[in-house]
């Protein structure tokens, strides 16, 4: 039982872990890069799919209008995929930057970026075939990892 105090309440005992109390030792920088990429995917593919739905929204209303704003759908669905893909990037170079261990950074955020945009380069290989398109994948998903690498760097040695 916890001990009563002048009031009459009793108090339960509040143990605080310190910054040197951890279970194990720290993870090893390559399970940060996974676990980044696998961020970047897990956010990106959800992204897509609502990219896709504003994508065929945009596509129907163009085809109702007579095909007057073709180059402006044109335009406008992939960039909408591209900022998908950038959002998943930056949350999983954020990912890697703020929770990473001591000595992962903005490395372990771009390697992350990396890989995603091999996996998803590849998985896009076999199942449709080569494409050029596909090779924007990493000019977009490397930088804004790096990007969210750094906004998790910042929030990790900030308060809070």
């Amino acid at each position: 039982m916890a001990p009563a105090t002048r009031d009459g309440k009793r108090r339960l005992p509040v143990l605080q872990a310190g910054p040197a109390d951890d279970d194990g030792p720290p993870r090893p920088a390559w399970q940060w890069i996974v676990f980044g990429a696998l961020a970047i995917i897990t956010v990106w593919v959800p992204a897509a799919a609502i990219a896709g739905a504003l994508a065929s929204r945009l596509a129907s209303r163009a085809e109702a209008r007579g095909g007057t704003s073709t180059l402006a759908v044109g335009v406008a669905i992939p960039v909408a995929y591209a900022v998908a893909l950038a959002a998943g990037a930056v949350a999983g170079g954020y990912l890697v930057g703020r929770w990473g261990t001591a000595g992962t950074g903005l490395r372990e955020a771009t390697l992350a970026g990396f890989a995603a945009a091999i996996a998803a380069t590849a998985a896009s290989w076999l199942s449709l075939g080569p494409a050029p398109g596909e090779l924007i994948v990493p000019l977009i998903t490397v930088p804004a990892s790096v990007v969210g690498g750094m906004l998790g760097l910042r929030r990790r040695a900030g308060p809070g």
